[in-house]
């Protein structure tokens, strides 16, 4: 799974075709899927809980503090793309019946911490540094784990080999050191991040037609959809559009 711009969310650069037009936004909502609107307080929340986190992270060897290097309208879009993606691939798998259990769920995130990060702390603390507080990394994982719920219904044999997951598991091990994760449990893992691309590419399709299913209508004070980058950026025409993106939580598991 491949989250660059920490979910401009899980990862799905991928172009996604646009029916905003027949999707209008409701009043008091940051941003409408199909008839689920995500309300702006809970944008506002998620965002005001990041930038506090961001505060209280040690600032990096040349003395920049990580809230400094924030922006917060750029903090916004991308967390509203976020919300946005989480509850288009939610209903995607509700509609074929694709359970994510919290469960599984929490099972994910320690997986993809430790084998990404080396520890759900380093995890946590890389999130605080970009703008998401500990509460709300779960909604990044949650869209992850239902990512790969759905990628495994669509494309099951799309996976790394087991050379290859063996290998990407001693590589993790001889960098960080013995971790809390034996073989066994990581491959399942470690199997499907290593195929993160050919797993997203054939999941385009569906999530092209879910999209048309459920239209994805953005309030203009938070910018517009794009449909090349699966994701909200800032309105043509605005002071925002012009600002260098922020530091991000690369989520791409490191060869």
């Amino acid at each position: 799974m491949k989250l660059p711009r920490l979910l401009a969310g899980v990862g799905l650069s991928m172009t996604v075709v646009l029916a905003a037009s027949a999707c209008t936004t409701h009043a008091g909502a940051a941003a409408q899927v199909g008839s689920h609107a995500i309300e702006t307080s809970q944008l506002r929340s998620i965002v005001e809980r990041g930038l506090s986190a961001a505060q209280a992270v040690p600032p990096s060897p040349s003395g920049q503090s990580a809230a400094s290097a924030l922006d917060q309208p750029s903090l916004q879009r991308r967390t509203l793309t976020t919300l946005v993606q989480l509850q288009l691939m939610s209903d995607e798998a509700h509609r074929r019946g694709i359970t994510v259990s919290d469960a599984d769920v929490s099972a994910y995130y320690q997986a993809y911490a430790i084998l990404q990060f080396g520890s759900v702390r380093a995890f946590e603390q890389r999130a605080a540094a970009v703008g998401f507080a500990q509460r709300d990394v779960a909604v990044i994982v949650r869209s992850g784990a239902i990512q790969s719920a759905l990628s495994d219904r669509i494309s099951p044999t799309l996976v790394a080999t087991d050379a290859q997951t063996r290998s990407q598991y001693d590589s993790i091990v001889s960098q960080v050191g013995r971790i809390p994760l034996t073989y066994a449990r990581a491959k399942p893992y470690l199997a499907r991040f290593i195929a993160a691309d050919v797993r997203a590419a054939a999941l385009k399709p569906i999530l092209d037609q879910a999209e048309k299913k459920n239209p994805i209508s953005v309030n203009p004070r938070f910018g517009r959809w794009d449909t090349a980058q699966f994701g909200i950026v800032a309105a043509d025409g605005t002071i925002a559009s012009s600002v260098v993106p922020p530091p991000t939580l690369d989520t791409t598991l490191q060869s």
